[in-house]
């Protein structure tokens, strides 16, 4: 009896002990199961949160690249909101019950092969890594995290360009262009901070986003910034002297190096009239990118440089810049460089009487280009033996599409009538096509020449009631547009009180004046500087920007179908871009398609 009451009593413990090991495993498994299910729950929250930041970046990247995307630094953290119905930054995180969310912004770097490397390479300003993460206390002793991250590149940067202007601030503006949906220009963006600007150029790289921009002070002093797609800085200034109402330097890129070429005057007479600076294609912006500076003399020019024109070979395998100055005595000579130096200056004379408005040398009355094919050079310019009724166009080339090209003998084109104190040339960028423009202060008639690469065919008083140009002017501006097919030139220029576009299309040596394009607002007559830019990508395609004598600048699309039809758009909204230039004449603007 005893025994059998003792196993009872062992076995209900070991039945109890086998009952508890059961019970804790199965309620260990429901918390376990519980737990499980909280944690996927709370990382499904987690994700979609952390996707919602990825889509509000992408938002606001698609508002603008620079603006609003880059304008705020999220290197470090930042958070997102809704103001209106639009995603834009705010604050530094989002909190959404537990949850918090930062978003991070970090550069990208390329390899020589232009892959993505988490070290070394160099950076891509037109790629951001954009990384979302979201934490939050599963329990008071554990801590998770869920991140998610993408690229997002300035995808509109091929199809646009940027023009930088003064608005009588010591911070000169820019704005990005593109031409889709529709050709337009984005918010005014401030550059950096410096001097108050009256004469500007930038040049873009053919090789990466960067940007060269110049200007010149009233108290002439020249300042060279750079732009790498994302900011601005300031690399160097120097004095070239005048007052801004000259422009005395240009800039150039090499198009198979990605090389930068600054040509400035010293504002020194006799020898070494002028002197450049090189920077690299291997470095990016920085003061440091640049080479010191080095002193030119020009054999043919003893007086103070005061007009600097840059054109560079469009071949892709050339390094060649072309160059032209005009100085206090109206000179005007030339040279070529090489990718290393400035070479090849004719040894003689190409211009000692230059036209002029009043005063040598107060007016843009030169140009210089390459035959896109050949690379061979064409230098126009006014002479002052030009009258109403009389010819004063000369031209010379440089023949054999290398450094030390053969100068022709300077030539009076036939057939023009004129003279041309207000000029332009342009390069068909297919052919070695030309196309030049000019209107005289004598006459104030127009006359239009066309270049087949081999001779020239004129048209005498294609307008005879233009506009009469001022000191420092620019009232006549050319370009080219193909499409499929259909390649013609276009001349725009300010004929008598205008307010609008005036404009001629060329075929060949063939032009017909085409229907004022009627602008909104008017410009203010007179307008006192044109530009044309021909797009490198889209060549049905080219901008238009003037600057009046109300100092408003205003910007212009043209497009041409295969046809061909044309048709003009305000690029600029129909608004002026600016109100409060410093100064109408002398190019007060410039406008660049973005090359790379």
């Amino acid at each position: 009896m005893k025994n059998r009451d003792g196993f009872g009593i062992i076995e209900f413990i070991v039945a109890m002990g086998i009952f508890l090991i059961i019970g804790a495993s199965g309620a260990t498994n429901i918390i376990s199961s519980f737990s499980s299910n909280r944690l996927a729950d709370e990382e499904t929250q987690a994700s979609l949160y952390a996707q919602e930041g990825i889509e509000a970046v992408k938002s606001i990247k698609n508002q603008g690249w620079q603006s609003p995307f880059l304008d705020t630094d999220c290197s470090i953290s930042c958070g997102v909101g809704i103001i209106g119905a639009s995603w834009t930054w705010m604050g530094t995180e989002n909190i959404f019950g537990k949850f918090t969310r930062t978003i991070e912004v970090s550069d990208v770097f390329r390899d020589s092969a232009n892959n993505i490397v988490s070290s070394g390479g160099s950076k891509d300003p037109s790629t951001k890594k954009i990384t979302s993460t979201v934490v939050w206390n599963f329990s008071p002793s554990r801590q998770n995290n869920i991140s998610l991250s993408t690229y997002l590149t300035n995808f509109r940067k091929p199809i646009g360009g940027i023009i930088v202007y003064g608005d009588g601030t010591n911070v000169p503006k820019y704005r990005s262009y593109h031409d889709s949906p529709n050709p337009t220009f984005e918010a005014e963006q401030p550059t950096i901070s410096s001097s108050t600007g009256l004469t500007f150029i930038v040049r873009t790289s053919p090789l990466r986003t960067e940007a060269l921009a110049g200007f010149v002070t009233s108290a002439g002093v020249l300042q060279i910034s750079c732009f790498n797609g994302e900011a601005w800085s300031n690399e160097w200034s120097v004095s070239v002297g005048g007052n801004g109402s000259t422009r005395r330097f240009d800039i150039a890129y090499e198009t198979n190096s990605g090389d930068a070429v600054v040509l400035y005057s010293t504002n020194t007479p006799t020898n070494n009239e002028m002197a450049y600076r090189i920077k690299p294609q291997t470095v990016g912006c920085g003061s440091g990118s640049w080479s010191s500076v080095i002193s030119l003399s020009s054999a043919r020019t003893a007086g103070v440089v005061q007009w600097v024109k840059l054109a560079w070979d469009r071949r892709s395998a050339s390094d060649l810049i072309a160059a032209i100055w005009a100085d206090s005595n109206s000179d005007l000579s030339a040279s070529i460089w090489n990718g290393n130096a400035w070479v090849n200056e004719p040894t003689n004379t190409t211009e000692t009487s230059l036209d002029v408005v009043a005063v040598a040398q107060d007016v843009e009355d030169f140009d210089v280009e390459f035959e896109s094919l050949s690379g061979d050079t064409m230098v126009v310019w006014a002479n002052s033996a030009g009258k109403n009724g009389t010819n004063g166009v000369r031209y010379r080339t440089c023949n054999g599409g290398i450094a030390t090209c053969t100068w022709s003998a300077v030539t009076t084109p036939p057939t023009f009538k004129d003279d041309a104190t207000s000029l332009d040339l342009s390069a068909n960028p297919n052919t070695d096509e030309m196309i030049f423009a000019s209107i005289g202060l004598a006459g104030s008639d127009l006359q239009i020449g066309y270049w087949s690469g081999n001779v020239w065919t004129n048209n005498a008083n294609v307008d005879t009631t233009a506009e009469t140009p001022v000191a420092g002017s620019k009232i006549v501006t050319s370009g080219w547009l193909t499409n499929g097919s259909a390649t013609r030139s276009v001349v725009v220029y300010q004929d008598l009180r205008a307010r609008d576009i005036t404009w001629y299309v060329c075929n060949l040596s063939s032009c017909t004046k085409q229907k004022d394009f009627n602008v909104t607002p008017d410009f203010a007559n007179p307008q006192l500087y044109y530009s044309i830019e021909i797009d490198p990508f889209k060549k049905d395609n080219l901008v238009f920007t003037v600057s009046d004598s109300s100092n408003n600048l205003y910007s212009k699309n043209l497009m041409m179908t295969a046809a061909p039809s044309f048709t003009w758009t305000d690029a600029d909204g129909a608004v002026s871009l600016q109100t409060t230039l410093p100064q109408g004449i002398n190019g007060p603007f410039s406008y660049a398609f973005w090359r790379n």
